[in-house]
């Protein structure tokens, strides 16, 4: 990405909702070298059209069509246009701008220069967006203008060396916001925190961390982690005695490793290597886990990349 600041070139940010693609592209803009003017952000869910000709009309310096300023007045010019959501983009709307973006060799007219040497667009959407174009759902000239540069932003439960990081930013944030005192994660949170899958991604974790923030105890939150990670023992199946309570341990931590395993090996399509890298264990430990849980050394994920190869 650091690279890609000394450019003007268009950018597609793609992965989940809620992975921190608006934050992307909000770095792109603050950080881009040459891109003068201001960041604006067009919902392309939302927008009916009028937002977007108004931005392009704005950069191409044509008169307004519309009586009313979407924007109200707010922009003068433009550095930044983030399409958000791009793949609900209209059929309309992606003609429009196509033929509005520079195929690389327009260097302007009437002897003014290219107004999109000083603006990048970045576009962002949680579809896979050449499936869309496969699919005859977006417009396949359109696609290759936009994503000249693409960057998959991975999930947050793909990255968990970064969710204590993110968690003690947004929860300094939240206490100063409230007002309120900054008390630090308790070790056993931290441990669920870790075991949490995140479907949310960043959003479900700014709910989380800004509702302790806000209540101050770790009771009131363990509810928002998904039960599935809950330990399964129940009062009817639990009694008094250190042999069962390490029965229990050791299922619990059984799960979890075969769970990690799993997850390494879906993430690395079944590269073993790769996997056991990921994991922090070596090629051979990983091997003996997998014929301890029973577990073909083949996974699944390299079997079903094969059949639709073949």
């Amino acid at each position: 990405m650091r690279r890609v600041l000394g450019t003007n070139l268009p950018v597609l940010l793609q992965g989940e909702s809620g992975t921190g693609k608006r934050t992307l592209s909000r770095f792109i803009h603050k950080h881009s070298k040459g891109i003068a003017g201001q960041y604006v952000r067009v919902n392309c869910a939302a927008d009916s059209g009028t937002c977007l000709e108004y931005c392009l009309s704005t950069l191409v310096g044509n008169e307004r069509k519309t009586n009313s300023d979407p924007l109200q007045g707010k922009v003068d010019s433009i550095g930044t246009l983030f399409l958000e959501d791009l793949a609900e983009l209209s059929p309309k709307s992606q003609m429009q701008l196509f033929h509005s973006l520079p195929d690389g060799h327009d260097c302007g007219t009437d002897n003014r220069p290219n107004p999109w040497t000083t603006t990048r667009v970045v576009s962002s959407t949680s579809r896979n967006l050449r499936h869309e174009v496969n699919e005859k759902r977006f417009r396949r000239d359109l696609f290759y203008r936009l994503a000249v540069v693409t960057f998959e932003v991975p999930p947050l439960r793909n990255r968990m060396n970064d969710l204590l990081i993110i968690a003690d930013h947004l929860r300094l944030q939240y206490s100063k916001h409230f007002s309120l005192p900054s008390r630090a994660f308790p070790d056993s949170l931290v441990e669920r925190m870790r075991y949490h899958d995140w479907p949310g991604n960043i959003h479900e974790l700014e709910n989380f961390v800004c509702r302790y923030v806000i209540l101050g105890a770790e009771g009131q939150v363990l509810s928002l982690l998904s039960p599935e990670n809950e330990t399964a023992a129940t009062p009817s199946t639990v009694s008094s005695g250190g042999k069962l309570l390490k029965d229990v341990t050791r299922r619990t931590l059984e799960n979890v490793e075969r769970e990690m395993i799993l997850r390494a090996l879906a993430q690395h399509n079944g590269n073993l290597k790769q996997a056991a890298h990921s994991l922090g264990i070596s090629y051979r430990t990983l091997l003996n886990k997998m014929d301890n849980m029973g577990l073909p050394r083949v996974h699944h994920a390299v079997k079903r990349r094969e059949s639709l190869e073949s």
